[in-house]
């Protein structure tokens, strides 16, 4: 049974973010009308949490005492996507609220969907939630917050506690735990200790979670600066062995320049903005291509390995991971050693893989592996050939462009195959090298490969 004690927070010392006024006042005036109506209604969830922590929420879910029937009448539009749930989604000035009525919850028999709903009051509803942090509750009307259940004092220790025992909060749904892990990594707050350990007791459950949830709280994860915290924070708490095998099973490797340790020296090393591509790329170098490929083994373009690709498709494939984010993490994983042997490496086809990168995936992800084998200085002669094809609008996307096109070649009576693709690649070379600044040259160049096939 979790036990309340009310403590409030003046609203008018916290400032409602400036990117996120126009959402705050909406979801007021959703609020002003359900009780309007005779109904309770607050604001609650996240949108509260990150107000007092100075944030721009990212929504505003609504809490009332008004049955969905009776929420749906009081506003033009409306869906009733989880009705059966007392949950009913309103738009309002072009914004879509959750709006959910006072319910308790029970015997979680799936780890996910209660087994009963019953329509409750206020502090039942809170009861029912995951994290304190995440149980506080705004009344936009006497501008003041109240807490429940201590998510006031934890946000000001920076602590992630569970409402109620954590063992039950995260036996009803497992997926909690990636929650918390998140919450504790994104706020740089730490876990509870009674959480801490009632998830490394509970890790294994995350497996009957499906798998689609747990892509989105990785995703999520990931997608955040502090996805580095969150990667040791997984480590520790037992998860990343579960919810992602390939990597937890480098936990196991020691030292501070073994592959455990460079990954995560890795995914420190990107810059808060890094694309999730990058920061794909980066968690699974060490997992999926630890091997350098041999000499004999690269392609025009150098070191390439074309295993990577396919391995990445299939582990993020697993991960229900977006089939295009899942080729372009492969992609960047198959030329992973360039940086390593860029010296040994022609310009032409360096410039070659660079310009056709134009959203610097690459340079991104090279410049964080080299500094995770303490050698990050590696990545600035690629930095200086990126730099000079930006100069040069020799960019895929611009103005400057090869001055060889399949056009050309069937001009010259070349046939399309695989051949015409290797010859229009060289030229790509040649032209980026300078060897092809003239129509002379050019002219020359064609002729010689003619008479070559």
């Amino acid at each position: 049974m979790v036990e309340f004690r009310v403590e409030y927070l003046s609203f008018v010392s916290l400032p409602v973010h400036p990117a996120e006024r126009a959402g705050y006042r909406a979801a007021a005036e959703v609020v002003g009308r359900l009780r309007g109506a005779g109904h309770l209604a607050y604001m609650v969830g996240g949108g509260v949490r990150d107000l007092v922590l100075g944030l721009p929420p990212k929504d505003f879910d609504i809490v009332t005492s008004s049955p969905p029937e009776e929420t749906q009448r009081l506003f033009r539009r409306s869906i009733p996507v989880g009705v059966q749930f007392g949950v009913v989604t309103v738009v309002h000035r072009g914004r879509t609220f959750e709006v959910a009525t006072f319910r308790a919850e029970g015997d979680y028999r799936d780890g996910r969907r209660p087994g009963w709903v019953n329509f409750a009051d206020l502090e039942a509803d809170l009861a029912r939630r995951d994290f304190t942090i995440n149980g506080l509750v705004l009344d936009p009307e006497e501008e003041r917050i109240l807490d429940f259940c201590g998510g006031l004092a934890d946000l000001r220790r920076g602590v992630v506690r569970t409402i109620g025992e954590p063992g039950v909060r995260f036996a009803e749904d497992a997926l909690r735990m990636l929650r918390a892990v998140r919450f504790a990594a994104r706020f740089g707050f730490r876990l509870d200790r009674a959480a801490r350990r009632a998830i490394v007791a509970a890790a294994q459950s995350i497996g009957r979670v499906a798998a689609e949830r747990i892509w989105q709280e990785l995703e999520a994860m990931w997608s955040h600066p502090t996805r580095s915290a969150a990667l040791v924070l997984l480590k520790e708490t037992g998860l990343l062995e579960i919810v992602v095998p390939h990597v937890g099973a480098l936990a196991s490797g020691r030292g501070p320049w073994g592959p455990w340790a460079r990954t995560v020296r890795r995914v420190r090393a990107l810059p808060p903005d890094a694309p999730n591509e990058v920061a794909w790329a980066c968690l699974f170098a060490d997992a999926l291509c630890q091997k350098e490929p041999a000499t004999d083994q690269w392609d025009e373009d150098g070191p390439y390995d074309p295993s990577a690709v396919r391995e990445a498709e299939i582990i993020m494939a697993d991960l229900r991971a977006p089939r295009k984010l899942s080729r372009t993490v492969g992609e960047l994983l198959s030329r992973r050693w360039t940086w390593h042997r860029a010296h040994e490496m022609r310009y032409g086809s360096l410039a070659r893989l660079l310009r056709r990168d134009p959203e610097g995936h690459l340079l991104l992800f090279w410049r964080a592996d080299a500094a995770s084998f303490g050698r990050a200085e590696a990545a600035r002669p690629l930095e200086d050939i990126a730099a000079r094809l930006r100069a040069r609008g020799q960019m895929q996307d611009g103005p400057n462009q090869p001055p060889i096109t399949g056009d050309d070649l069937l001009a010259r009576g070349l046939v399309a195959g695989p051949r015409f693709q290797e010859l229009l690649a060289e030229a790509e070379r040649e032209w980026l090298e300078g060897r092809l600044a003239t129509r002379e040259e050019v002219n020359l160049w064609l002729s010689k490969a003619k008479s070559a096939l």
